[in-house]
């Protein structure tokens, strides 16, 4: 603040302190932009500089009081100052910052509102597809729209025994079982006359493993390596297409289940859950896996499979582990 009152940005070349942070301090511009700014509000709240200058308090800390004092007023933020201050030197920054809101309801409940408002209003997502075939998921959510996501997230992203993802990539396969679960469901609005369903387009030289073979197409998303198709293959509806030499289509047979529901309930009565040693997944967290696949002439029968959650089957078909699983079903466990 002395600085800048001093204008020693201007002495130092800089149009403003901003510029001068940035360029001095390697700051960013909202880097740069929010120090200003702490430093300018602070100054509206007796005391708060002192314990940010002798170490007291730390910037986020800081920063909290600054934004409670730009959201409630100066004065509203001076009359509660000893409050303010006291919590800053016992609580943490998110926990200050949870006292300044309520703070704010009390001193301005229709601002407060307001603010909800416009935090509703900024809500976004994009879902992008990127050349090398990943999807970029970005987005902004409001208060209850995040705290809904996290809920459900951390219902699914409980780690498995002898787990190796991280809390990042367990969050991101909870999101898509999110997904998978409310397509599987039949409760989403029909499209073009059909249930919502991930599309996967391939050639049965692709399903069988064989080389060189096209990889399938994933619709929206480029396309998928053989393994993959043949695990989701494991548990889907099928659609068999005769084409000609020029790919044109000339019949298309009928949809049909790989798992029955018949052989489903049955497999779900027998496993109970993921086979996987050490897993406690539950049957509807699964999928029926082949353990001999049924493009390879696999029978569809309970000898030929066992219940996978989806880690666990993706463990199978593109990692290491098919043979330790397949052997995981005791000989008792196989009699239909």
């Amino acid at each position: 603040q002395r600085f800048e009152r001093l204008r020693g940005h201007i002495a130092g070349g800089a149009a403003s302190l901003v510029a001068w942070l940035r360029e001095n301090c390697r700051l960013s511009l909202r880097g740069a932009a929010t120090r200003a700014g702490v430093a300018r509000s602070l100054a509206s709240l007796p005391g708060a500089e002192e314990l940010f200058n002798t170490g007291a308090i730390g910037f986020r800390h800081a920063a909290v009081l600054a934004q409670a004092v730009a959201e409630i007023g100066e004065e509203p933020a001076a009359q509660a100052g000893d409050i303010l201050l006291e919590a800053a030197r016992r609580l943490d920054p998110d926990r200050l910052r949870l006292l300044t809101k309520h703070l704010r309801h009390c001193v301005d409940p229709d601002g407060a509102l307001d603010q909800t408002r416009r935090d509703y209003e900024r809500r976004r997502l994009h879902v992008s597809a990127i050349l090398d075939g990943m999807c970029v998921v970005d987005g902004l959510l409001d208060a209850e729209g995040g705290a809904l996501l996290r809920t459900a997230l951390e219902a699914l992203m409980r780690p498995l025994p002898d787990d190796q993802r991280n809390a990042a990539q367990r969050r991101a396969d909870a999101l898509v079982e999110l997904a998978r679960r409310q397509l599987q469901s039949g409760d989403l609005p029909a499209m073009g006359g059909e249930r919502p369903h991930l599309m996967i387009t391939s050639e049965l030289g692709t399903l069988a493993g064989l080389r060189p073979a096209p990889a399938a197409e994933l619709r929206w998303h480029g396309t998928l390596p053989a393994e993959s198709v043949r695990r989701i293959a494991c548990d889907a509806a099928v659609t068999e297409v005769e084409c000609s030499s020029q790919g044109e289509p000339l019949s298309v047979g009928r949809r049909r289940r790989t798992i029955p529901p018949a052989i489903r309930r049955a497999l779900v009565a027998r496993d109970g859950g993921c086979r996987h040693p050490g897993c406690d997944r539950p049957a509807e967290w699964t999928d029926a896996h082949h353990i001999r696949h049924w493009a390879d002439g696999g029978d569809t029968s309970l000898d030929n499979l066992v219940l996978l959650c989806r880690v666990h089957h993706r463990h199978v078909h593109e990692g290491s582990g098919g043979a330790r699983i397949a052997r995981s079903v005791p000989a008792e466990a196989r009699a239909p």
